[in-house]
């Protein structure tokens, strides 16, 4: 089976099992209790890594790490233990799973301009997690539904027979789809989490706009961004008006020593596993 795209049978039957018992659970109310998040999330994390090229270098891990825990361990958060990885591939995505597992792409890495822009996806996906979207998406989820594929929002491909139509049910509850308005929640958590952390909120704005200008040039390139993340300029503006109703404090950081060469020794990481290279060479 293509490692793109294989799902351990273990994390497939607990998907299936929550998917039939969230069938007859009311949206709006939520039964999967924070502990079982947790466990949830450190299961399906175990096998996601086991997967996908998860980056090991102590430095890049370090760095990550410390980004994503200054922005989220702040008053009114969850206190969850997040953990942060960056991933091997040059694709554009960033996602998280519920638990507060958090993945970056080496693409999205080395697209970032600034440590304003990088932080404004962390942040962005830290309120994925806080609002718990993944686990709204898993109590939707039916057992007869197929949803996203895993090689569909890593790579831009769509798997194809059995293992993509096994893939597909484990991907819907956890490489979620998001709704515009999960998105545009997401934004407000994010753009509301920066100014504490010390971080310019005007980094989500500025990338979100950056990946619209770029779409027009090379589609390809941010085809899964753009499957997973609905990003319009209406969407854009509105978190500008967020941003704008909101009390900044001046000295805001935009950028630091630290970042650039956290970005300097992602771009010096060995090429991506041959299975992970965009094809078509694109």
């Amino acid at each position: 089976m293509d490692t793109r795209v294989a799902i351990m049978t273990p994390l497939l039957r607990r998907t299936l099992t929550l998917g039939l018992v969230a069938g007859a659970t009311a949206i709006g109310s939520c039964a999967v209790s924070t502990q079982q998040e947790l466990e949830l999330g450190r299961q399906y994390a175990a096998e996601v890594n086991e997967q996908l090229p998860i980056v090991e270098d102590a430095a890049i891990s370090r760095y990550i790490n410390t980004l994503g825990t200054r922005i989220q361990q702040q008053p009114g958060t969850r206190q969850i233990p997040y953990r942060f990885y960056v991933v091997n591939i040059e694709q554009i995505n960033a996602f998280a799973i519920p638990g507060g597992h958090v993945y970056v792409n080496r693409g999205l890495i080395e697209r970032s301009a600034d440590l304003a822009e990088l932080a404004g996806v962390v942040a962005h996906e830290i309120g994925h997690v806080e609002a718990r979207h993944g686990v709204e998406q898993m109590e939707r989820m039916q057992a007869a539904q197929a949803g996203l594929a895993v090689a569909t929002i890593l790579l831009g491909e769509q798997p194809e027979g059995v293992a993509g139509a096994a893939v597909q049910v484990g991907a819907q509850a956890y490489f979620a789809h998001h709704s515009r308005e999960d998105e545009f929640e997401a934004d407000s958590l994010a753009v509301r989490l920066l100014p504490g952390a010390g971080i310019d909120p005007d980094g989500v704005v500025d990338f979100f706009q950056k990946l619209l200008e770029e779409r027009e040039r090379e589609p390809s390139a941010l085809e899964q961004w753009f499957s997973t993340h609905p990003l319009t300029e209406e969407r854009i503006q509105r978190v500008r008006t967020i941003i704008g109703e909101l009390p900044i404090p001046t000295g805001l950081q935009r950028t630091s020593r630290e970042y650039e060469a956290f970005k300097t020794r992602v771009s010096q990481l060995p090429p991506p596993p041959e299975e992970f290279q965009r094809s078509g060479g694109d």
